[in-house]
C-alpha cells in the first residue's frame, strides 16, 4: 500500500478535509518505503464502546532497525494512537535468516505490543521494536500474520497486521561450493568468523604449502588477497615446503590461529601461528624436529594445540602432546600423554603403546580443556588394541581426568574431532570390529568425557567421521569420508533418522563449522582440488 493510499483511507474515516494534501508533501506516490505488507487500522478505541475517527495532521514517528523518533507534526488533542505502517523487512525469507518489523506511529504512541497468534512476543515504549524473526530450518516454513498495538498514555489503542512470509530450502540443500582452480591440495580445517568462512589445508603451485582461505560467507568466492600461503606470511627462515595446514581457531581478538607442519618423514615439524583477518603475521612459533600438530582450539587467554611426539624411529612410536599459547605466544605449559592414564590397570613400561591426539575443545561448562584421539591398549585378551580416548586439563595444564574405551561397541574404536553443541561436547569417529571395515560414530561426551553411554553408530561402511559441526538449533553436520566417497549428513540426536544424506564421489571430506544464523560448510577436496560446500539449515 502507498503512504499516498493510506492517507486517502483515513482522510475516508472522517479525518480532516485537507489531510491527503498536507500528506502529500512527506508521502510521494510510490510503495511504503519498508516494503511490507501491512494492514492499517485507524481507529482508536477507547475506554468505552464507542469508536472514533482519526483527525489530525499526519504523525511521522518511525520505528526500526536503529531508528530514533522523528515528528514533523502534532496530532489534535484526543486523537488518540495512529498507526501510519507497520510492515517486515524483509516481508519475505528464502533462507536462514531474520526479519526486523519496522513501523510508523503517531508521536503521542507510549507503548507498542507485537503479538504473533495471540502470543505476545515484545512489549515496549517506541521508537524501537527490538525484537526480530529468526528463521532458522524449514520447520519455520509458512505465512505469519503479526499483530501490532500502540498505547497512548490515556490508555487508548490501534491496531494493526503486518504479513511475514517464511520459505526455506530444504535441510542439506546446497548454498554454495568453492573449489580451488589454481593448484592441487585439500582442504583440513573450517571455522566460521563474524565476516568470512575460513579454511585451511595444502595447495601445491608448484610446492604443496600450508595455505589458508577466506570465502565469502554468502557466495563461498574467496576474499581479496586469498588465498594466503604460509611462505607469504612467514618470517621463520627454517619453514621450507612441504607444509601443509591442519587446524583452524578464531581466538578471542578475531584473529585466525593455525596449526600446521612442514617437512616430511620423521624429520617433520610443528608450527602455529596467530594472523589478523588481513593476513598480516601476529606470532608463530616452530617447535622440534618429531613433533607434530594435528588440532588447534581457542581458550579463554590463547590457544591450545595437540598432536604427537617421536618417541622411537625404528618402529616408529610415539607420545601424546599437548601445548598452549597465551594471545602473544607465550607457551603457557606443555604435557606429554603416554600410559598408563587415568583409569588404566597395566603399565607401559617400554613405552610401545602409541597415544595419538586428534582433536581439541575448550568446555565452557566445566572450564577444562576436552582432547580427543585414539591410543593403543593393552586389552583382556592380550591382544593390542586401538582405542578412543579423551584428557581433560584445568586451563593451568593440570590433567583432571581420563577416559578410554572400553570395547562397548567393537574391539577397536578411535575419535579424530570434537566440538561443543550447547553445553554438551561431541565427538566423532570410527569403530571397527576385528576385521571388518570401519564405521562412523558420533560420542556425546559427560562431564568426565566419558563417551559410552551416549552414541550414534551409522552403518557406512569403509568411512570414518573426521569432521563434526552443530548449529544454532542443535542439529549436527557430519563430514564422513570412506576412500572413494565422501558423505554430509545431518541429524539431531543419537537415535534420529538422518535429515539428509548427501553423496560426492570421487571427494572427501576433513572438517564442518556452523555460522551463527544455521548455514554449514564442510571441507576437504574434490578430485585433487581443495573444496568446500555450504549448506541450508
Amino acid at each position: 500500500m502507498s503512504r499516498r493510499t493510506l492517507l486517502l483511507l483515513l482522510a475516508a474515516a472522517g479525518c480532516l478535509g485537507d489531510l491527503v494534501e498536507d500528506g502529500a508533501q512527506y508521502y510521494p506516490d510510490g510503495t511504503d518505503s519498508a516494503g511490507g505488507s501491512s494492514t492499517m487500522a485507524g481507529t482508536s478505541m477507547g475506554s468505552g464502546d464507542s469508536v472514533e475517527t482519526v483527525t489530525g495532521e499526519v504523525p511521522t514517528t518511525t520505528l526500526g532497525p536503529d531508528s530514533a523518533a522523528s515528528t514533523t507534526g502534532e496530532g489534535l488533542p484526543d486523537a488518540g494512537p495512529v498507526i501510519v505502517s507497520f510492515a517486515f523487512e524483509p516481508e519475505v525469507l528464502h533462507e536462514a535468516g531474520s526479519a526486523q518489523p519496522v513501523a510508523v506511529v503517531s508521536e503521542d504512541v507510549v507503548e507498542l505490543s507485537l503479538q504473533l497468534g495471540g502470543v505476545e512476543k515484545w512489549a515496549g515504549p517506541p521508537p524501537t521494536i527490538a525484537w526480530k524473526f529468526e528463521a532458522t530450518s524449514s520447520a519455520s516454513d509458512g505465512e505469519y500474520t503479526f499483530v501490532l498495538v500502540a498505547r497512548d498514555g490515556e490508555g487508548e489503542e490501534a491496531m494493526a497486521e503486518a504479513k511475514l512470509w517464511v520459505s526455506l530450502p530444504a535441510s542439506g540443500t546446497e548454498k554454495c561450493q568453492f573449489e580451488e582452480d589454481a593448484g592441487s591440495g585439500w582442504l583440513a580445517a573450517a571455522e566460521y568468523g563474524d565476516e568470512a568462512l575460513v579454511v585451511a589445508g595444502a595447495l601445491a603451485k608448484p610446492a604443496l604449502e600450508a595455505t589458508v582461505w577466506r570465502l565469502d560467507p554468502n557466495s563461498c568466492q574467496p576474499q581479496a588477497g586469498y588465498p594466503w600461503a604460509i611462505s607469504q606470511w612467514t618470517e621463520a627462515p627454517l619453514v621450507v615446503p612441504p607444509s601443509q595446514a591442519v587446524g583452524l581457531a578464531t581466538d578471542e581478538l578475531g584473529r585466525m590461529a593455525i596449526a600446521a607442519n612442514f617437512g616430511s618423514g620423521l624429520q617433520r615439524r610443528p608450527y602455529v601461528a596467530v594472523l589478523t583477518p588481513q593476513g598480516a603475521l601476529e606470532w608463530e612459533i616452530v617447535g622440534p624436529v618429531g613433533q607434530t600438530y594435528s588440532g588447534i582450539a581457542a581458550v579463554p587467554g590463547g590457544v591450545v594445540v595437540v598432536g604427537e611426539q617421536l618417541v622411537n624411529e625404528a618402529p616408529p612410536q610415539y607420545d601424546g602432546l599437548v601445548e598452549s599459547f597465551d594471545l602473544e605466544g607465550t607457551k603457557l605449559w606443555t604435557d606429554t600423554l603416554a600410559a598408563p592414564l587415568p583409569g588404566d590397570d597395566w603399565d607401559d613400561g617400554l613405552n610401545i603403546f602409541d597415544e595419538h591426539p586428534r582433536g581439541v575443545a575448550w568446555s565452557e561448562q566445566a572450564k577444562t580443556v576436552m582432547v580427543v584421539g585414539e591410543r593403543y591398549i593393552k586389552a583382556e585378551d592380550d591382544k593390542t588394541r586401538l582405542r578412543a580416548f579423551s584428557v581433560q586439563y584445568s586451563a593451568n595444564g593440570s590433567l583432571t581426568a581420563a577416559w578410554t574405551s572400553d570395547g562397548l561397541d567393537s574391539t577397536d574404536d578411535g575419535l579424530v574431532t570434537v566440538t561443543r553443541c550447547g553445553e554438551e561436547l561431541v565427538a566423532g569417529g570410527w569403530i571397527q570390529n576385528e576385521q571388518s571395515a570401519r564405521a562412523p560414530a558420533t560420542r556425546w561426551l559427560d562431564l568426565s568425557g566419558n563417551g559410552e553411554q551416549k552414541r550414534r553408530l551409522d552403518a557406512l561402511e569403509a568411512a570414518v567421521l573426521p569432521g563434526l559441526a552443530c548449529d544454532r538449533e542443535e542439529k549436527f553436520t557430519a563430514a564422513i569420508s570412506d576412500p572413494v566417497t565422501a558423505y554430509v549428513a545431518g541429524y539431531r540426536t543419537s537415535d534420529d533418522p538422518f535429515l539428509y544424506k548427501l553423496e560426492f564421489p570421487s571427494a572427501a571430506l576433513r572438517a564442518a563449522s556452523c555460522d551463527a544464523r544455521g548455514f554449514c560448510a564442510v571441507a576437504g577436496l574434490q578430485g585433487a582440488r581443495p573444496w568446500a560446500r555450504v549448506h541450508h539449515p
